[in-house]
């Protein structure tokens, strides 16, 4: 290493670095969050810390130097176990491909390429793989991190196709056990006095609108049709390699191109949609965060058109199941899979990215890295002053961060029957006016439109024969919480916020909680700062704009492309954040990165 290269690597110091503590503070309440993240996902290890740079604590460091656990031996051999390691590293200098983080982007990006005889190195800063794919335990609860629904992962069954995100999986011999919820959702506005249930199936979707709101039906008919012909040439892009014959897209897929340049507003207006089929149609809101009258169509529609045709799934035993199927078979395919590694920094050299350096100081070359990372924290912090084109810095600096969450999880001490918990998902609010629920995402107040979800409705038992468990969630502008993070304010904040929103679902759905909380655990976007290192906490990538959404971004993809020997997969991709749009992210970067590795 270069003195240059030494003064850069101690300028960055221990970014990216966010290592968890694992600490259990008895029963009942945990939210302390600045000083132990939720997501420690210690569900099926054993509890115990990890210091920085992934280096275990000796005996005596872990249980206390006169602690009655520690004995000789033990010190002798966790002692003679770090020797080995030292004679015999555990990387190579070189690797075909390096991806950096182990999110399901980033794993099924090393999937794809180790499928394909890729020499393949994943590493992940935690002590386990699947970033948000994810569980964690409080006391007798193992709760879901983060998945409310993936789509794109029917069996072809029911009237349903075989969905895209499933065939992926399959492809990379990864096998999770799906769920099927039951309904869409169910959604509840205090303003209209409406409690609807959305179904499955397209002909349910339309039939219940129409029994609903007589007139609208064939108006909602319309629109999914609409749904199915974007749908359709977006598969067609797809298809052609990015590269689509314009008379084809003019003909055959007009409907595409008339409705491309519109947002989800204009278009409902267009069809005729009455202000509360307007409302009811737009519930998925929090799937996307971006008010709907800035948001674009194309984005809209397909996520739409998919839900509602194929239904939704969730895996069973909570999404870290996945992420252990994931790692399993990256393991069986001979790709090299490390946890505990933190990379402060990308190794470039004529402005191309090389390789990566961890907190240890270990350097890797690689033929092209991907990042699951967020672009804003790479080029920021992880590359060499100056080594990040003009363009790219711009890019990011004109997107805008999508949203960063609230989350309680609570655990519950009865069944959801027993306390009159009816739904899997449920969205209450207001309306459904998401022009005005953006503009209050904005302050750092007790949110009214809420997320809810219940995994034991869905899978009976999940959380145990005489418990269940909820998580609720509320979506915030990035930088509302700036200014809040004091420490009575913000533990203040964190408590108001819990017992606002506990009274608020009892006090709508007539359920009765409260009396039966075992556990409680709250996150808030500091809390997801200190997992993932993403940028306010945002979970949800880059917003889906009409002038940058799916189909803009898809076709620049290459022009995008500004550090050579550098890709991002994940939520900050191409195809925008969320489970499935993550897992479709890394498959088509690593299919280009084989078209690249066969081309240089």
């Amino acid at each position: 290493m270069s003195k240059q290269q030494r003064i850069q690597r101690d300028q960055r110091g221990q970014c990216g670095q966010h290592h968890t503590r694992h600490e259990h503070h008895g029963p009942r309440r945990h939210d302390d969050h600045e000083q132990r993240d939720h997501h420690d996902r210690h569900s099926r290890h054993d509890r115990h810390d990890h210091p920085p740079h992934g280096k275990p604590h000796p005996p005596h460091a872990r249980f206390g130097r006169h602690g009655h656990h520690v004995q000789r031996e033990q010190q002798r051999e966790w002692h003679e176990r770090q020797q080995q390691q030292r004679r015999h590293p555990r990387f190579k200098d070189a690797y075909d491909v390096i991806v950096v983080g182990s999110g399901v982007g980033g794993m099924t990006a090393a999937l794809e390429l180790a499928n394909n005889d890729v020499d393949v190195l994943l590493l992940e800063q935690h002590n386990l793989t699947g970033g948000y794919a994810s569980s964690f335990v409080r006391g007798r609860y193992e709760f879901e991190v983060s998945l409310h629904e993936l789509c794109e992962c029917g069996d072809g069954t029911n009237g349903a196709s075989f969905g895209g995100v499933r065939t992926i999986l399959d492809s990379l011999g990864v096998f999770p056990e799906y769920v099927r919820v039951p309904d869409a959702y169910r959604v509840i506005l205090s303003k209209w006095g409406i409690d609807f249930t959305m179904p499955f199936g397209i002909e349910n979707a339309i039939a219940a609108i129409e029994e609903l709101e007589p007139g609208q039906g064939p108006k909602v008919r319309n629109l999914f049709t609409l749904c199915g012909e974007i749908y359709d040439a977006l598969m067609y892009i797809q298809s052609s390699d990015m590269n689509p014959n314009p008379l084809v897209m003019a003909t055959k897929y007009s409907s595409f191109l008339r409705t491309a340049a519109y947002s989800v507003e204009d278009v409902y207006n267009a069809l005729g949609f009455s202000p509360l089929t307007k409302d009811l149609m737009s519930a998925y809101y929090g799937y996307v965060t971006r008010r709907l009258d800035k948001t674009s169509f194309t984005v809209w529609a397909l996520m739409l058109y998919l839900y509602i045709r194929d239904g939704a799934h969730i895996i069973n035993k909570t999404s870290h199941a996945l992420a252990i199927d994931m790692e399993m078979r990256l393991r069986e395919l001979g790709a090299q899979v490390e946890t505990d590694v933190a990379i402060v920094g990308l190794l470039v050299e004529n402005g191309a990215v090389i390789g990566v350096e961890t907190s240890s100081g270990e350097q890797m070359y690689a033929r092209r890295v991907l990042c699951n990372l967020s672009p804003n924290t790479v080029f920021a912090k992880m590359m060499p002053h100056g080594t990040v084109p003009e363009e790219a810095l711009r890019l990011t600096g004109a997107r805008t961060l999508g949203a960063s969450p609230f989350g309680v999880y609570l655990g519950l001490d009865a069944l959801p029957e027993e306390m009159g918990i009816e739904s899997y998902e449920l969205f209450f609010s207001e309306d459904m006016d998401t022009a005005r629920i953006y503009e209050l995402s904005r302050r750092w107040q007790i949110s009214t439109k809420i997320s809810v979800t219940c995994p034991d409705i869905a899978i009976p038992g999940l959380t145990g024969p005489d418990r269940c468990q909820m998580n609720f969630t509320c979506l915030y502008d990035p930088e509302a919480m700036v200014g809040h993070t004091g420490a009575s304010g913000y533990q203040r904040n964190k408590e108001e916020f819990t017992d606002g929103l506990i009274t608020l679902f009892e006090s709508i759905t007539g359920a009765r909680i409260r009396e039966h909380i075992e556990e409680i655990e709250i996150a808030t976007p500091a809390t997801y700062v200190h997992y993932s290192g993403t940028p306010f906490g945002n979970i949800y990538g880059y917003e889906m704009t009409v002038l940058d959404g799916i189909v803009p971004r898809t076709l620049r993809i290459r022009e995008e492309q500004y550090v050579p020997g550098l890709d991002f997969v994940g939520g900050f991709g191409r195809r925008a954040h969320g489970f499935c749009s993550s897992i479709t992210n890394g498959y088509d970067t690593a299919r280009d990165t084989l078209k690249i590795l066969g081309g240089e």
